[in-house]
């Protein structure tokens, strides 16, 4: 019984599959959405390659009359850290404050500063004085007191003669953190573990939006054409439903690994132009899919669980595609078309939802739970098999489930559209849908 439902799927396979893949707007799409990224990929890559060439703003300042006892190299402290806007200013110490200002009365019109560094009752201070002649901004002037408080920090060190050891160990800010023992928690981990699942999630959402369309448009094209019943002599239903719902998702899945090799040709490429043109050019691509093989050689990315990902990418791909043939089964008239896609479309947000915002909430519970239940396994199991989030078998007890739901829903839809022929043209409900689903033929 069961071989007969099924008997002549292959034949609307291979009919259908033919009618996708040689449709010029399928080709067309192909074809310019790989170009797109192999040469877009190759200029992103070398536009965005050059260096930096970074443009230092000067401070604008000239002098600098330092009032102190101290004798801190500021100049030379100042190009140890990095400070490249304070350069070309002139640290010149003096003995007093009034000598300062009557050196600064001398320099009339020249952008200069004084700045005083005291000691009173265990405490350092470190004041700058704007003079009234001086052309500095106020804005300069209190960027060069903190930066001389960072070089005064580190002066101290030396006066209270300590050690290069014990000085680091003073100076060596205090970072606090949670996390679980073993738990990576290097920006590459972070990347691996949380950002790639979200983006492989989107990308199969639109993917699913998209193709989800064109299974539901196939399916119910007949029906609602009044050619079901001429079909069904000699083809069954469910063979109908299996084939045309297998046809699409291959044509959908082929096009997807198809744009995916592009994006790989593209990357190689540019990233060799890339080199050529700057060298010591590093991708950033490049460099996270080397922390990936270095992180994770030894406890993902294996055969296994590469070839476990595939597959439950390509059956989770396939059981949406087998809800989308089922909201096209319960089609009755054209004008229903739009809102009965809403019945396939909706799962799909609210699966995307659940593990983004389990990710992203870090809800443990929440993302143990949507490795088991068929509609949210396809969004998220195949990066946690990749990244070794999760082990091998239980990335098997998920492949059982979702091709375990994608034959009943075959069934399921073969059913419903069989027993809906009679429907065309009149309103659906939930009562005339049970009835259908109970009647035994």
């Amino acid at each position: 019984m069961k071989e007969s439902r099924f008997r002549g799927w292959k034949d609307v396979f291979s009919f259908t599959f033919h009618q996708m893949t040689k449709k010029t707007s399928y080709r067309a799409v192909t074809a310019v959405v790989s170009l797109l990224l192999v040469v877009g990929l190759i200029l992103v890559i070398v536009l965005t390659g050059k260096p930096d060439e970074k443009q230092v703003e000067k401070s604008g300042l000239e002098t600098v009359w330092v009032v102190d006892e101290y004798d801190v190299d500021y100049a030379q402290m100042l190009a140890v850290l990095g400070r490249e806007e304070f350069a070309d200013v002139t640290f010149v110490g003096v003995a007093d404050y009034e000598t300062a200002l009557e050196s600064v009365r001398q320099d009339n019109g020249v952008s200069s500063v004084i700045v005083r560094v005291s000691y009173d009752e265990g405490t350092f201070y470190m004041n700058g004085i704007l003079p009234e002649n001086s052309t500095a901004s106020f804005d300069a002037a209190e960027d060069l007191l903190a930066a001389m408080a960072e070089c005064f920090e580190y002066a101290k060190v030396d006066m209270a003669q300590l050690t290069q050891e014990q000085g680091m160990a003073v100076l060596m800010p205090v970072v606090t953190g949670d996390g679980k023992i073993g738990e990576d928690h290097s920006i590459g981990a972070v990347i691996v573990k949380m950002m790639a699942p979200m983006i492989f999630g989107l990308v199969l959402y639109m993917m699913l939006i998209f193709y989800g369309q064109d299974v539901s448009r196939e399916i119910s094209v007949e029906k609602v054409s009044k050619l079901t019943e001429t079909l069904l002599t000699s083809i069954k239903p469910y063979a109908m439903i299996t084939g045309k719902v297998l046809a699409v998702a291959l044509a959908g899945i082929l096009q997807f690994f198809f744009w995916i090799v592009c994006s790989g040709v593209g990357l190689v490429i540019g990233n060799a132009v890339a080199k050529s043109m700057y060298p010591g050019y590093q991708n950033v691509v490049v460099q996270a899919l080397d922390y990936v093989r270095e992180t994770y050689s030894t406890s993902a990315f294996s055969p296994v669980a590469v070839l476990l990902a595939v597959l439950i990418f390509v059956v989770g791909f396939l059981f949406y595609s087998v809800l989308a043939g089922m909201a096209g089964s319960l089609v009755s008239k054209p004008e229903d078309t739009a809102q009965v896609q809403s019945i396939f479309q909706f799962p799909i947000i609210i699966s995307f939802f659940a593990c983004y915002f389990g990710l992203m909430l870090e809800k443990e519970g929440l993302v143990f739970v949507t490795r088991f239940i068929p509609f949210t396994i396809p969004f998220g199991m195949p990066c946690d098999l990749l990244t070794g989030t999760v082990g091998i078998l239980q990335g098997v007890v998920s492949l059982v489930i979702l091709l375990v739901f994608a034959v009943l829903c075959i069934i399921l839809s073969g059913k419903l559209y069989e027993g809906l022929i009679l429907y065309n043209g009149q309103k659906m409900s939930v009562k005339k849908l049970i009835n259908v689903i109970r009647a035994k033929k």
